[in-house]
């Protein structure tokens, strides 16, 4: 009984010293927790869905996890499944428009696909090239599109050991340093039908860096059976370089390279155009405003191209958008776009409005369903290094219709299920050679029917 009392008294003490010697860690908590908290406000504010927050308070726990993972917890209270806000802190190399493999902060430069050996010859992994982007490490070092990568060799050129493609180690072709790729070509034996590898090359990639995503990669007139088609792949719709665009730079550039693309279409007189914007993923409103004017029927320009919707406290905001009469129109009837999972918001916007001017019978979609993108982001704040992109408001289409979800395809085509993936706009690849036959009316195995002239419109 002595020991018991011995030991209360002891714990009593202790606590006792404790109390008496606590200090006030308040600033701790608020120097751990203030970006959430400014962030808080901020969302409460600006946040298209923020009255749908007003009876919710997040747990003090919320406020010391990451900036995204804050966002996350707030969007999902929203209830609009909401997987389009998001946040970029300038101490890390983030992006919020990853295609894939491919990031535009540490980069290769290329996307690629996991899969069995083509071959049949074996159960091996291998990875199969997608997109090779301009100007890119991937670019440099000779990689194409429809290459694979049987193997990999350890850091640096000189190393002689050869490590296989499996789903663990697919990470290390995103970003890291110089390595060498065991690529190889596929090719078909045209008696037996079979396939076969056709050589063996290696290619030293260097290092990884930032890849600056050209808007408009690929752009031509193709001339077949008396007809000027016109080709043009869309990346991204904004008005200048990523960073250019954040500061709000009054230069222009890409808008100025899709004005002097369209108008090189106008003077060829292009009967038929085709909009490739599977890999187009990011834009701002202006800019699909401008894409859709070229190629809107000229019946429509006096009409309006989008409308958008903001929440109760800035509804001054909200805009109903006409198209833009004052651009070279390229006099069409009907257009074809090229789609994929990667084409998602301004592109989106694009279509849709489209569909709405010109009749969905005159807008024919090639390739997959879209993401269904149907809002608009917007950096609404910047501070403790966190800047926040929130949805702010709905994108509608002409008639002021919003949430119709992912846009489906006129024709399905899985471009990953092709043999062979031809470059981005030659008649060789698959999305564009769906398009031209129909175009031409003419079967999908007749590869004759057509040639690709090659005339540049860049």
């Amino acid at each position: 009984m002595k020991r018991f009392l011995t030991y209360l008294f002891t714990i009593v003490v202790a606590l006792q010293m404790l109390v008496s010697c606590g200090e006030d860690r308040t600033y701790e908590y608020e120097a751990k927790t203030q970006h959430n908290h400014w962030a808080y406000d901020v969302v409460l504010d600006t946040y298209l869905w923020a009255d749908s927050l007003n009876d919710y308070t997040p747990g003090w726990k919320s406020f010391f996890s990451t900036p995204s993972s804050f966002l996350s917890t707030l969007t999902s209270k929203s209830k609009q499944n909401d997987k389009w806000s998001y946040v970029l802190v300038d101490t890390l190399q983030e992006d919020a428009h990853q295609r894939g493999y491919f990031n535009h902060y540490n980069s290769y430069g290329f996307d690629f696909v996991l899969m069995t050996d083509p071959t049949g010859q074996s159960t091996r992994s291998v990875l199969r090239v997608l997109t090779v982007y301009p100007n890119s490490p991937a670019e440099q070092a000779g990689l194409v599109r429809n290459d694979f990568i049987c193997a990999y060799g350890s850091y640096g050129e000189g190393s002689s050991s050869a490590y296989k493609i499996s789903s663990k180690n697919v990470s290390r072709f995103q970003k890291g340093i110089a390595r060498s790729l065991e690529v190889r070509h596929l090719a078909q034996d045209e008696t037996e039908g079979v396939f076969y590898w056709e050589d063996t090359v290696t290619v030293l990639l260097g290092e990884s860096r930032y890849v600056e995503d050209v808007p408009f990669p690929v752009s031509r007139i193709i001339e077949t059976d008396g007809m000027k088609i016109g080709y043009l792949m869309c990346t991204r719709l904004l008005e200048g370089p990523l960073e250019q665009t954040l500061v709000r730079s009054a230069s222009a550039p890409y808008r100025d390279q899709l004005d002097g693309i369209m108008a090189q279409m106008q003077q060829a007189h292009v009967s038929e155009m085709v909009l490739d914007l599977r890999l187009c993923n990011d834009g701002t409103l202006d800019m699909a405003r401008r894409l859709a004017s070229y190629v809107v029927n000229p019946s429509a320009l006096h009409t309006t191209f989008a409308q958008t919707i903001w929440n109760k406290r800035y509804e001054t905001n909200n805009l109903t958008l006409p198209y833009d009469a004052s651009v070279a129109n390229l006099n069409l009837s009907r257009v074809y776009i090229l789609t994929s999972a990667y084409t998602q918001g301004a592109a989106e916007w694009v279509i849709r409005s489209l569909q709405y001017s010109m009749g969905e019978e005159n807008v024919i979609i090639i390739g997959q369903k879209t993401a269904g993108q149907d809002v608009m982001t917007q950096e609404v704040g910047a501070n403790y290094h966190v800047h926040l992109f929130p949805v702010v408001a709905y994108v509608t289409d002409g008639g002021g219709r919003h949430g119709l979800g992912a846009i489906l395809p006129s024709t399905e085509v899985k471009e990953q299920d092709a043999v062979f993936l031809g470059e981005y706009g030659s008649p060789d690849d698959i999305l564009l050679y769906t398009a031209l036959a129909n175009i031409l009316g003419i079967g999908q195995n007749d590869t004759e029917s057509f040639s690709d002239s090659d005339n540049s419109a860049e």
